[in-house]
């Protein structure tokens, strides 16, 4: 068994015969001189890949893979994978001289089974380097690491090597990890290099639209031929030979210089649609631009060039018998001159170019058409974007990303002309020192950093300097985007913030810690915890038995434990959560909760409910931001589900008159219905009213046809009924609709007994309440309601429990009203009164004051303040107090919460205080540390420093949550991780 390679000193492996240019070094090998200098300590690949044997390699465990002189974790990691991903291809490669077939046949079986091994040391080293969160330079250092491969040879391997073979190991390459460490680089450069970000070679783009020089462009075509070849090289070899050809003048129209220009123009055209760079393709979505691009020419290259290919002689004789009717030129073989301002054959190329992208255009569409059921995109577990054309095409566009992050990721990049430089005083002298066997780093490393810093350096532009130090200064993660479409979970919607969405930064610096349980788990608790945690280990077993047992198991759950089950798995690895394992196993019960955070689910998914053995005991159904899905697929299922007492169809956007029609048809028994950011038309539910008599809960939030025109036909509708009435109706929410008293009070006036109604970001003034007075939840966020009418309103309300008065003045949630202090109406004199009204409901527990910035504004401080007031009469006796945003509330106003009127009020009860946004700062602090019951506290934009925030820890013993983004007196890097700075700093000290 013989592996071919050229390496520079021979070993046991080297063949007696040189090997054709296909070797494992050319293909996965690389000079030194990509990077920084070789430390001559670190281990060799080669010489450790001899020592391995096929018959042993059970034997190896991940230790054993990694040399003690390693020290980091990464560079163990990325050894380990350099020498098993060197092995397997030395074992792909391997061939045997023998004629015996037997022999032959006993190596192939020999070297499979060494090639799973290899498949399953590969996972076990990556799952390895998985078990600990470290930081990005760790995963960037584990794919870009070289290596040498052998103490006299000055080839290296890198794992991104092997990552743009042919042979790649699937689940490395489609690791979400990885892709997303290659999309940072793409986007910021490697950590610890010097950015390529450059201003330079911008400037020169724009000097060559106004008129460069000839010289110029023949300079850049002939430093391009310097890169690597690729298919994008000769179109510059063209442009050179097109100005030599035309030497000492210019390429002219009606020349074969001038024709060659224009065949490289139209070659770099047809080149922006290939997966290769430089390509517009990578600067768009490249998991989104780059499958379809390898499908499209995948599909051209066997199907639409073979046949041109076929006809092209017939085509060319065609064409040149129509030139030389015409009397014309064909191609460049003969020379008719014209006077006309467009030279003919710049018309004929521009003509052929045209017809040449409409075919492609064309023969890419019927292509398309012929696998229409190939490109649709999956209804099951389609993880990733990547492979929503098939798992090969998705591997192909990778291997062409990872290829080009690689290009550009180099520490010292040379565009083009300088990389010239970069090949006479670097490359070439390195290429000398080495067959001189002198150290090439030593003479030239240096020297390359120089040139760089001298002639691209000076360049960069100072704007990506900084956008690169915002994104990721301090070590901090990037920041992330939020999700603000119709249907976006919201954690709390019962109490808005509109003041906090309208200001709030694009990410939060939220620092968490887990405390110990006050009682201990119960078994079955703990049981779900295990198994969800080990399920992946399970599912992914070698040994069919034991996937077998776990199907087995999750069959016999009961209904009541597969719902916890599923809902841990949810949490541990949802990716794993496909549409057949779902329906197989946890589509049963009188529960199901299903939402878009499962790529797994999909409309096929949906359909299955309707089919369950057990629907007709299906009570509760959960089917949320499903916004791609139609309205007849949840028509269909709902129309089969006859005993659905509860139904939230939050967030699906397509939800409209067909599901409510369903709904009123064949759900007669339900109670609570959330209809939450649908399209759900106001008329669609007079007849869902009519039916459900046991209607208790009705969410209609959102939903942007829902107007005081819409509205009233629905109240006609069912005003033709006599004396109707919702009597079982205790839950109304209206939010985000803009509706008027005159459609509004109609309504409240048919729910006599309703105990919570949000009517936040509409356009009431004077709602007109039931008079029973048993509501227990009024938010009124945002709304034009005057002072005194709110003052009637709440003064009526004794069973109040929840009280959302946010942001008032501002109006149906515009972002520009609320942050115009001027709009507001909430003053020092209302809360006064307010707070002399909520000290008659004993059973107050959730206060929304946010974004009322009036609130302070007359100046007055001390205990009689009007914030200070509340906070001591009615604040402290508060769970949930919200009062971001009140820009004028300062510490003092809130000793209220140490020092009560009653000496046997004991500590505040709050467990959750919302500060953001406002004046507070370290003198606050005795004053926060008697609310021992405190579990969150956010203290976003606020004058807090770690000084102050230590001895609240110490005293609130129940603090889990803790907000501080944009606390300018706590370091960037301890937001995120205030609890172990504080332990580190404080408690231990």
């Amino acid at each position: 068994m013989a592996r071919r390679h050229d390496l520079a000193l021979p070993t046991e492996r080297t063949p007696l015969l040189a090997g054709s240019s296909r070797t494992t070094t050319a293909r996965h090998g690389s000079s030194t001189s990509r990077g920084s200098p070789i430390d001559p300590g670190l281990p060799h690949v080669g010489s450790f890949v001899a020592e391995m044997r096929p018959e042993e390699l059970r034997k190896y465990t991940v230790d054993s893979l990694c040399p003690p002189t390693l020290q980091s974790r990464s560079a163990q990691t990325a050894f380990a994978l350099c020498a098993l991903l060197y092995y397997g291809t030395y074992l792909r490669e391997a061939i045997t001289s023998r004629r015996d077939i037997w022999a032959q046949w006993r190596q192939q079986e020999l070297s499979t089974a060494a090639l799973k091994a290899v498949e399953a040391l590969l996972d076990q080293v990556w799952d390895r380097f998985l078990e600990e969160e470290g930081l990005p330079e760790d995963v960037q250092e584990v794919l870009w690491a070289a290596y040498p491969l052998y103490p006299d040879s000055p080839k290296t391997v890198r794992v991104l090597d092997f990552l743009v073979s042919r042979d790649a190991p699937q689940r490395l390459l489609s690791h979400r990890l990885v892709q997303l460490c290659l999309e940072d680089t793409w986007i910021y450069g490697r950590h610890g290099s010097p950015g390529n970000d450059d201003l330079w070679t911008r400037s020169l783009h724009f000097w060559d639209s106004t008129g460069v020089p000839h010289g110029y462009i023949a300079l850049y075509a002939f430093s391009r031929i310097f890169r690597s070849w690729s298919s994008s090289t000769p179109p510059f070899l063209l442009t050179l030979l097109s100005f030599i050809l035309a030497f000492p003048s210019t390429p002219l129209p009606d020349s074969s210089a001038y024709t060659l220009l224009l065949i490289a123009f139209s070659w770099k055209i047809v080149l922006l649609h290939l997966p290769v760079h430089p390509s517009p393709l990578f600067l768009l979505y490249p998991e989104q631009t780059l499958p379809l691009a390898v499908l499209v020419w995948r599909g051209l290259g066997q199907t639409f060039i073979p046949v041109v290919a076929f006809f092209i002689p017939g085509l060319l004789i065609a064409l040149a018998l129509l030139s030389i009717a015409l009397s014309n030129k064909f191609l460049w073989l003969t020379t008719a001159y014209s006077t006309s301002a467009s030279p003919m054959d710049s018309r004929v190329v521009f003509l052929s170019l045209f017809t040449l992208i409409f075919l492609f255009l064309v023969c890419a569409l019927g292509y398309a058409v012929l696998i229409n059921p190939f490109l649709a995109p999956t209804e099951g577990p389609s993880a990733v974007s990547w492979d929503r054309f098939s798992k090969s095409v998705g591997m192909e566009a990778r291997q062409s990303f990872a290829r080009t992050v690689d290009t550009y990721a180099r520490p010292y990049y040379f565009p083009a002309p300088f990389n010239i430089l970069q090949v006479l005083l670097v490359q070439l002298p390195q290429t000398v020192f080495r067959r001189s066997h002198l150290d090439a780093f030593q003479h030239t490393g240096r020297l390359e950093k120089v040139l760089w810093r001298i002639i691209i350096a000076p360049g960069c532009s100072q704007e990506m300097s900084s956008q690169k130090r915002s994104g990721r200064g301090g070590r901090q993660p990037p920041t992330k985007r939020r999700r603000t479409e119709i249907g976006g979970h919201k954690p709390d919607d019962d109490i808005p913030t509109p003041q906090a969405q309208a200001n709030a930064p694009s990410a939060s610096a939220f620092s968490t810690r887990t405390l110990p349980p006050e009682h201990p788990p119960t078994l079955a608790t703990i049981c779900v915890r295990v198994f969800a945690d080990n399920f992946r280990v399970l599912s992914g077993s070698e040994e069919e038995s034991t996937r077998e047992d776990v199907r087995w198991w999750l069959k016999q759950l009961p209904d009541s434990l597969s719902q916890r089950v599923f809902a841990g798995l949810r949490h541990t690895c949802p990716t794993w959560l496909n549409h057949g394992l779902i329906v197989a196993y946890f589509l049963r019960g009188s529960n199901i909760v299903l939402s878009d955070d499962l790529p797994g689910v999909g409309k096929l998914t949906i359909f299955a409910i309707g089919d369950m053995q057990t629907k007709d005991k299906l009570r509760e159904l959960q089917l949320t931001g499903f916004g791609k899905i139609a309205d007849n697929v949840f028509a269909s299922v709902i129309a089969k589900l006859p005993s659905l007492r509860k139904l939230n169809l939050r967030g699906c956007t397509k939800v409209g008159q067909k599901t409510a029609e369903a709904i009123a048809e064949h759900c007669a028994l339900l109670e609570v219905v959330n209809l939450n950011y649908t399209s759900v038309a106001p008329m669609s539910l007079a007849p869902l009213l009519l039916k459900c008599q046991h209607l208790e809960v009705l969410k209609v939030a959102g939903i942007p046809n829902w107007t005081d025109t819409t509205c009233s036909k629905l109240w006609s509708a069912l005003d033709a009924t006599e004396d109707f009435k919702l009597p079982n109706l205790h839950s109304l929410k209206l939010r985000q609709a803009p509706l008027s008293d005159a459609v509004v009070n109609p309504i409240l006036a048919a729910c006599p007994n309703l105990q919570r109604l949000d009517l936040s970001f509409t356009a009431v003034k004077r709602p007109s309440l039931p008079p029973t007075n048993l509501m227990e939840k009024l938010v009124l966020t945002s709304t034009k309601i005057a002072s005194g009418e709110l003052v009637s309103i709440v003064r009526d309300l004794p069973l109040l429990k929840t009280l959302a008065l946010g942001a008032m003045g501002g109006g149906q949630g515009s972002s520009a009203a609320i942050s115009n202090t001027s709009a507001m109406t909430m003053t020092d004199e209302f809360l006064h009164a307010l707070t002399e009204i909520l000290e008659g409901c004993p059973n107050l527990e959730r206060v929304n004051l946010v974004g009322n910035t009036k609130l302070g504004f007359s100046g007055r401080r001390g205990p009689d303040a009007a914030l200070a007031y509340f906070i001591r009469r009615v604040g402290r006796r508060c769970k949930y107090l919200n009062l971001a945003g009140i820009t004028s509330l300062r510490s003092s106003d809130l000793e209220g919460l140490a020092d009560p009127d009653g000496v046997d009020e004991g500590p505040p009860q709050l467990v959750q205080l919302n500060l953001n946004n406002t004046a507070v700062d370290d003198t606050a602090a005795p004053y926060i540390s008697t609310c021992i019951h405190l579990q969150t506290l956010e203290l976003a934009g606020t004058k807090f420093s770690s000084a102050g925030l230590f001895p609240i820890i110490d005293a609130c013993e129940r603090l889990e949550n803790l907000d501080l983004t944009s606390c300018r007196g706590v370091r960037v890097s301890d937001r995120r991780r205030f609890f172990e700075v504080w332990e580190e700093e404080w408690k231990n000290r």
